[in-house]
């Protein structure tokens, strides 16, 4: 893939429905145009992703929600984006019948954004439409958080532009829009701490709830490195095999065995620092053909933490439950 920071010959390709890789502050997205379902199949194909699970779609103004979301649109949805907008919070509500059904999942919804990365921002604005894009990895495996993590993928798309690292690290807070108030379908940087200082927030999501088709990364395995990976739960770190990479919540020294690679996610305990690097973390640690295993330690469910360990949770499921 070609990687580059031309925004205008990137908008061109997107006009010709072709596929562009493109930063934004939670992660990197592969972009398409996303009233063109062709353009969105080929999303899916490149991504490996089963068409239940339903895109988000980025604007770069709100009169684009005119195109998207149904009349007449929620007055919570105008509270939200003044309150978030740019920014990692992406709002569900009725579409209308110009959005494809395959961006959709065929539900009679849709997930909206307004991304705060400036790169993105202006390839939205250039290229003249809303842009469907999902994470730019292949489906349930860790997200990318810069250039080097989406080449790994060995995509076919035209075009990779690079804006850097990503500012938050994770994805948005997916909230869906109710006649009384929203319910959050996905935690994220944007948390129910901030939003109840705005709009109602009802009952989030549980692990009961047939919410998986409403919102990517609803699905239980996620965010999954191809080497185990497993919830530290307080053992003795002297059972650590040889070949194994512990990612630890702040830079200390905790004691560990030799042999026993090491990645910090922040220096002082700092969360939102944490949120940034997880990704990065679980990529270094999965391409380093040294570690064989992989352990992360638990960071408590408070404010961004509840973010950070739905992600955890999800990239551990599949390792943590055999």
């Amino acid at each position: 893939m070609k990687v580059g920071t031309d925004i205008k010959y990137a908008a061109s390709l997107i006009k010709k429905g072709k596929i562009v890789a493109m930063p934004t502050e939670t992660v990197y997205g592969l972009a398409a145009n996303a009233l063109n379902a062709m353009a969105v199949a080929r999303i899916f194909e490149m991504k490996e992703r089963p068409t239940f699970d339903p895109l988000i779609v980025h604007i770069s103004s709100i009169e684009q929600l005119e195109t998207l979301f149904r009349k007449p649109i929620s007055p919570y949805v105008y509270t939200l984006a003044e309150a978030f907008w740019p920014g990692p919070l992406t709002i569900v509500s009725t579409k209308t019948p110009e959005v494809p059904d395959l961006v959709t999942s065929g539900l009679s919804t849709v997930g909206v954004r307004m991304p705060s990365h400036p790169v993105a921002h202006q390839l939205i604005k250039q290229s003249e439409v809303p842009l469907a894009a999902p994470s730019a990895n292949k489906f349930g495996r860790i997200s990318p958080t810069m250039v080097s993590h989406v080449l790994k993928q060995n995509f076919k798309a035209e075009y990779i532009l690079d804006g850097g690292i990503s500012d938050y690290g994770i994805e948005s807070t997916v909230v869906s829009v109710q006649e009384n108030g929203i319910k959050i379908l996905r935690q994220g940087a944007i948390t129910e701490d901030d939003l109840v200082k705005y709009v109602e927030v009802l009952s989030s999501t549980d692990e009961n709830e047939e919410v998986e088709k409403h919102a990517p990364g609803m699905l239980k395995s996620h965010y999954s490195p191809h080497k185990p990976l497993y919830i530290y739960n307080n053992e003795n770190y002297n059972s650590f095999l040889p070949g194994t990479g512990f990612i630890i919540k702040e830079n200390k020294d905790i004691g560990l065995p030799p042999g026993i690679k090491t990645i910090a996610l922040s220096e002082n305990g700092n969360m939102a620092e944490m949120a940034v690097k997880l990704f990065s973390a679980m990529h270094t640690m999965e391409d380093d053909e040294n570690i064989k295993q992989i352990y992360i330690e638990a960071v408590p469910e408070e404010g961004i933490g509840k973010a950070i360990m739905d992600r955890v949770k999800k990239a551990a499921y599949n390792y943590m439950k055999s």
